[in-house]
């Protein structure tokens, strides 16, 4: 009986604790998803202030410490910075095409082959532009080139040649971007993109990126403004802009040890904006935007 009284005590104290184990595991995943979904608000809170027209890139606005642990910060840029793959491809602005793969060390030959290849991927018709370059034949899939726009950075992987891109330049895909109005915008594209799209020399781009983000920086007021601090004066200046109408937002939202990150682009044409795009992506250590 005493055995019997003895294992029931055991049995007792084992669902006790592990009782109380489950509740305190239970109570600490609802405090998870409770901050969560805080941290989830407050980055939608930095989405919101950052949509509105009139906040630029640097506005106090931009970063709200609601509490110790609570806060949300935003940067704002636009898809611009970086170059809307599908407008080069014109006959126009092919040349600048291939006087950006040059800059990354491709030949003269070269870079008009690949630059032609991608032409022939959006092209209506099936006729190779260049001997160099890839229409239906050289593919070893049927369907390819497709014949139209690209409609997604992952399609560059299929593009014959791509390859030589690769080794060139490990991150080419990064210059490059499917949205935006066609321009570069000179206040958020890097030194590098600068430079290859103007031609002018790195040391002049990155003193323009100096002359706008430095301790006194402010946003360049002209594109002769522009022209002159890269010391291309007097060329033509049409595919740039000083601001682009389509908005990158980055907000980054804390609750305790709780972060959510989203992106979203917006269309600023015509007052009201419009969402293109919404996602959450994650970031490292302290997750700055």
């Amino acid at each position: 009986m005493l055995l019997a009284v003895l294992c029931l005590l055991a049995v007792l104290s084992f669902l006790i604790i592990t009782t109380a184990a489950m509740s305190k595991e239970h109570g600490e995943m609802q405090q998870a998803r409770t901050s969560m979904m805080r941290a989830r608000q407050l980055a939608e809170s930095g989405i919101a202030v950052a949509a509105h027209p009139l906040i630029k890139a640097g506005d106090p606005l931009l970063q709200n410490h609601v509490s110790g642990i609570e806060s949300y910060e935003a940067k704002v840029t636009t898809e611009e910075r970086l170059l809307n793959l599908n407008a080069l491809l014109t006959a126009e602005h092919l040349p600048l095409l291939e006087r950006i793969f040059m800059s990354w060390g491709l030949s003269l030959v070269g870079a008009q082959d690949i630059a032609a290849t991608f032409m022939d991927w959006t092209d209506a018709d099936d006729l190779k532009r260049r001997p160099g370059s890839a229409e239906s034949l050289d593919y070893q899939h049927p369907g390819l080139p497709p014949n139209r726009p690209f409609t997604s950075l992952d399609e560059l992987n299929q593009v014959a040649r791509v390859e030589e891109l690769n080794a060139a330049k490990p991150d080419w895909r990064t210059w490059f971007i499917l949205r935006g109005n066609g321009q570069l915008d000179v206040n958020t594209a890097s030194a590098e993109i600068i430079a290859a799209v103007t031609g002018a020399t790195m040391e002049s781009a990155e003193k323009l990126v100096s002359t706008r983000t430095g301790p006194n920086g402010a946003p360049l007021k002209s594109l002769e403004e522009a022209a002159a601090i890269l010391s291309i004066a007097g060329s033509d200046t049409s595919l740039l802009t000083l601001s682009g109408p389509t908005r990158h937002v980055e907000s980054i939202g804390r609750a305790g040890a709780a972060k959510c990150s989203i992106a979203v682009v917006l269309d600023l044409k015509g007052g009201m904006p419009r969402m293109l795009e919404w996602r959450e992506f994650s970031v490292k250590g302290n997750g700055v935007p």
